[in-house]
């Protein structure tokens, strides 16, 4: 018997979105709709064109489905066994977690697949679709998209998946969690067949964790160091010195959550292995939050900052170069986004 296509929505159909949902597309056995906002019109048109260094040279990606809406992709009674959440995580500006109810609420085994940056990003999505297999997911990945429908890719690609909870003692409830995984995991198979390093780990708040190290620090300081990028931070004695303390603290953070060291990941195992890996590569590399502070666009300080800091205080745990620049970076949002936010 022939194996079933799998329905994939995706839900935020920018750079990171069009390349992880283009190479499920290319093993034949995935069907995506993309919901499509301000690219709607040239990606229905014309499709994703995506230069990548990693898939060798320059493709056409065509959605199944484009669409503008969640509403339009289930108005005639579509179901999805998967929804790929790739918005930005901005709780500050609104719970995203609504925007997927008309996929979600008629199928309580659509698996919700949140990649996104920052912790707590689960809590809404739990909240409110209690039925529902959660997976949180960490991406690793260089891409942007300089103009609609454009994608720039780099070499780097992968993920790393797990269900949020991660445990249930409930025999019904572990049932379902045991269901949950094995569809990831065929998930996950179908991305590693694709080209795209893909696991499904039992515990994924420690990667979290261990990701905010790069994304608290680099990413954050690149804006509020008035635009740069890796090399230029790290070529400066004091911002370099900015950057290290704020790994540190994040990883004494995330410790103390965790009860347990972070993780190590490519040999990468501290602050100075971070630094010296970002000051060892070719070339530089250009934050995902700089390019939102170029478009002027919204940053996200909430899951990236503001979250880690109110923990934190609540575990009275010393965070003085977390604060500092989450206060910098809310005031110049604030200095662009005035009138619009």
């Amino acid at each position: 018997m022939a194996e079933q296509n799998l329905k994939v929505l995706l839900v935020g159909a920018g750079a990171l979105g069009s390349m992880f949902t283009w190479r499920l597309q290319t093993s034949g056995r995935v069907q995506v709709t993309a919901v499509c906002r301000s690219n709607y019109q040239t990606v229905k048109d014309k499709g994703f064109r995506i230069e990548s260094v990693g898939f060798d040279g320059t493709h056409t990606y065509r959605p199944d489905r484009v669409v503008k809406t969640v509403e339009e992709a289930v108005a005639t009674g579509e179901t999805y066994d998967f929804v790929l959440v790739c918005t930005k995580a901005l709780p500050n500006l609104g719970d995203n977690s609504e925007i997927i109810a008309p996929a979600v609420t008629n199928s309580a085994k659509t698996v919700i697949v949140l990649i996104q940056n920052g912790v707590g990003i689960e809590e809404p999505f739990r909240a409110r679709y209690p039925k529902n297999p959660i997976a949180s997911a960490v991406a690793y990945i260089d891409v942007n998209q300089p103009s609609d429908g454009v994608i720039s890719h780099g070499g780097v690609m992968g993920l790393v998946m797990g269900l949020f909870p991660e445990s249930t003692s409930d025999a019904a409830a572990a049932a379902a969690e045991e269901e949950a995984t094995s569809a990831l995991q065929e998930l996950a198979d179908l991305w590693n067949g694709s080209g795209v390093g893909c696991a499904v780990v039992d515990s994924i708040q420690p990667l979290r964790w261990l990701k905010l190290v790069w994304n608290a620090s680099f990413n954050t300081v690149a804006v509020v160091s008035g635009g740069n990028d890796t090399h230029q931070m790290l070529a400066n004695p004091e911002c370099k010195a900015l950057v290290r303390n704020l790994m540190a603290e994040v990883y004494r953070l995330g410790e103390t959550v965790l009860g347990a060291p972070l993780p190590e990941r490519l040999g990468m195992r501290n602050p100075d292995d971070f630094i010296e890996d970002a000051a060892s590569k070719e070339h530089p590399v250009v934050p995902s939050m700089l390019m939102d502070f170029w478009a002027k666009r919204p940053l996200e300080h909430e899951v990236i900052l503001g979250r880690p800091v109110r923990i934190a205080r609540d575990l009275g745990v010393p965070v003085p170069y977390l604060e500092a620049v989450y206060a910098l970076l809310v005031m110049v949002e604030k200095s662009y986004m005035r009138g619009r936010l």
